[in-house]
């Protein structure tokens, strides 16, 4: 067993998925594990789920915008193909905080940092991050900062 959840339960899932022949999945979590089996292998270390999770969301963001491209391209097959990974990959992701709990956190770091004006942004930015980054879209961190500080 590694020390990471997701990866363990990523690997029986492709196992599952091989055994009742769906092809589609098993190939797409096969993919994400040569990902995480590389970035073990390169660090020598065993991934922790806070690494596992960020390696997903870096596959999740190249689907994204190989998905983008094809809708531009008028493409659907294969805009449906990424969209259906991006839908598989993120269910192993921990589930986002929603907007309101964000913007509670946005204010409360605000003002534990005494933050005044967006040139000061970063040390909002790096300690939600540091606390919340697996379960926080930090798109929408920064969203509310400058908001608050405007």
């Amino acid at each position: 067993m590694s020390k990471s959840a997701i990866k363990d339960s990523i690997q029986s899932d492709q196992i599952k998925f091989l055994k009742e022949g769906n092809k589609e999945d098993s190939s797409t979590l096969r993919f994400a594990l040569s990902f995480l089996n590389k970035e073990e292998k390169d660090k020598k270390i065993e991934l922790n789920d806070s690494e596992v999770i960020k390696i997903l969301k870096s596959i999740i963001k190249r689907n994204k915008d190989s998905y983008d491209q094809f809708m531009n391209a008028n493409r659907q097959e294969l805009a449906d193909k990424e969209k259906k990974e991006m839908s598989l990959l993120n269910a192993y992701l921990p589930e986002l905080l929603d907007e309101v709990k964000t913007e509670e956190i946005v204010k409360k770091v605000i003002d534990e940092l005494d933050v005044k004006s967006v040139k000061d942004m970063g040390k909002a930015m790096g300690l939600i991050k540091n606390n919340h980054g697996d379960s926080i879209d930090m798109s929408l961190v920064s969203k509310y900062i400058k908001k608050l500080l405007s």
